[in-house]
């Protein structure tokens, strides 16, 4: 079975080669289809004369163009390459959406087993709230049908995987792609103060240092990515309050840093659950 973080990997992948590919493309408009260098290069080619060439050249990388490409100048300004950072964003927070659902799958039904009722952290307002306004309920039926299977066989594992299964799905119709779902899937699955230990992970925060201002940066960089891919998606990167505007303009530098937050969190997080559930199995086989 693949596990939630080669999901992750195998998602965000793509957004890094992205990112890539743009920085070779991006020649700051220095492109030639005529002049010295591009008749060394139809020399080379040994190409017809009347054949247009493009050249594109930056500092990491040297390309040629040729006619049967199809490939007008236009096509390859940074004013069209900006396409390549938009679908980035959004490749990224695929990539967490992805994720998320998958790293609680995994572990919660682990996470259950090991502290039992106590697995609900019942004075989150945060996690109370997002469950309540999803409709989590147990009939009559079903709690009963887990509370003798568990009675008659001793068969606890059946009762956590089916409470666990339960939540899953209705996950399913959660939006845990923001700050607040990497809060409530932490703390579903054990860890206390899931933001605090994803900075102090980082080394954005030195251990136990209460540093509100870097966690809340932390969180608004991976929030203001989510309402980008937003707009990217569901407005051609025009602001929700300005659909009829211009696109927002976008860089590399902010791409990369959005990117990277996510992936830092993400993985971060990770190894995060896997050392609670290491504690957790070991309680449950003690």
């Amino acid at each position: 079975m693949t596990s939630p973080r080669q999901i992750f990997e195998d998602n965000i992948y793509p957004a890094d080669l992205l990112l890539r590919v743009y920085r070779l493309l991006d020649s700051n408009d220095k492109m030639l289809t005529e002049g010295e260098l591009v008749d060394k290069m139809r020399s080379v080619l040994n190409a017809e004369t009347q054949e247009y060439l493009m050249l594109i050249y930056n500092g990491i990388f040297l390309g040629l163009v040729r006619e049967k490409a199809h490939l007008p100048m236009d096509t390859l300004r940074r004013s069209t390459l900006v396409h390549l950072l938009r679908q980035t964003v959004v490749v990224s927070c695929t990539a967490m959406d992805t994720y998320l659902p998958a790293l609680l799958k995994e572990n919660l039904p682990t996470a259950i087993r090991a502290k039992g009722r106590d697995f609900i952290p019942v004075g989150d307002s945060d996690v109370m709230q997002y469950f309540s306004l999803k409709g989590l309920s147990f009939s009559l039926e079903e709690t009963m049908r887990f509370i003798t299977e568990t009675n008659h066989s001793g068969n606890v594992e059946y009762a956590s995987s089916y409470i666990a299964n339960k939540i899953i799905t209705v996950t399913q119709k959660l939006y845990l792609s923001t700050s607040k779902g990497v809060h409530v899937v932490g703390r579903l699955l054990g860890i206390e103060n899931p933001w605090q230990s994803i900075t102090e992970h980082l080394g954005v925060v030195s251990k136990g240092q209460k540093d509100t201002s870097a966690t809340s940066e932390l969180k608004s960089i991976l929030d203001t990515t989510v309402d980008r891919r937003n707009n990217i998606v569901h407005r051609g990167d025009r602001k929700a309050d300005n659909p009829e505007g211009d696109p927002e303009e976008i860089t590399f530098a902010w791409t990369k840093q959005a990117v990277d937050t996510v992936e830092h969190v993400c993985l971060a997080l990770d190894e995060l659950v896997t050392e609670k559930m290491d504690e957790y199995k070991a309680m449950v086989e003690a």
